[in-house]
Formats: C-alpha cells, structure tokens, sequence
C-alpha cells in the first residue's frame, strides 16, 4: 500500500471553501482514478493535513490525467491556502489504524 500525506495552512474564513473543495476531489479521486481514499484532519492553528491511500505506488504514478473539474478543484485548494506541503509520499510498513464501522 502506497501513502501520501498533504499539509495546508488554510487562510482565516476560507475553511469552509478548502473542506468542500477537498471534498468533491478526492472523492473524484478515489472513484475516478484508482485512490482508496482519505482522511482530512483540521488542527486548531488553522493548518490541514490529508493522508490518502493508494493500492501501490505504480497505481498512483499511472494514474489517468486529472479532469478539468480535478484540476479546478485544485486550483481552488491552493486559492484558500497560504501554504501547501507535500507530498510526502512512502509505502506502509505498518498499519495500526482500526476503520469504525457504521452504527
């Protein structure tokens, strides 16, 4: 399993610009280009962090090219954003995390 993190320091009253804008991406992204999804995280000095998950880094690396609503959406996560890190990309040598199931 390949894994990527992202981290963002979000500008003051586009918060909620960046979280819809990620939204609908990576849910593109994991039904539109072989991503198993991910997790965004929101800390309370105003940066974000992302960690997605990809079956291999050869499905990440071949990954068919980004639609223009991809490539938008994107745009419009750097817009609301003062920084972008990443990515810091690796493959997983251990997994401790637990997915909850629905209730």
């Amino acid at each position: 399993m390949h894994a990527i993190h992202f981290r963002w320091k979000v500008a003051l009253g586009r918060e909620t610009d960046f979280e819809h804008a990620w939204l609908e991406l990576t849910a593109l992204i994991r039904d539109k280009q072989g991503g198993l999804g991910s997790r965004l995280h929101r800390c309370a000095d105003g940066h974000y962090f992302a960690y997605a998950q990809w079956p291999s880094e050869h499905v990440w690396a071949t990954q068919p090219e980004p639609t223009a609503r991809m490539i938008e959406l994107r745009h419009r996560m750097r817009e609301c954003a003062e920084l972008v890190d990443g990515p810091l990309r690796g493959e997983v040598v251990a997994d401790l995390l637990i997915s909850p199931t629905p209730d």
